[in-house]
């Protein structure tokens, strides 16, 4: 589900949503250096409308703030 808004796609889609989910990268790729590889700490899961949301704030908006705008 996501961590987010915590909606499930399978709850929604059924089989088709199993296992479906997409990935944030917490720290923006950008800023990664050819020699670091990507932990699972280093990413959220979240439906595609968060992720959307996430990436549309020029500069960073965080996983922990956008769910709190939620609420």
């Amino acid at each position: 589900a996501c961590e987010i808004c915590g909606f499930d796609f399978f709850k929604t889609y059924g089989e088709l949503g199993r296992n479906f989910i997409e990935c944030h990268h917490i720290q923006p790729l950008s800023g990664y250096d050819a020699s670091r590889t990507t932990k699972l700490d280093d990413l959220a899961t979240v439906c595609a409308n968060c992720h959307r949301m996430l990436h549309r704030k020029t500069g960073l908006l965080t996983v922990e703030a956008l769910r709190n705008s939620l609420n």
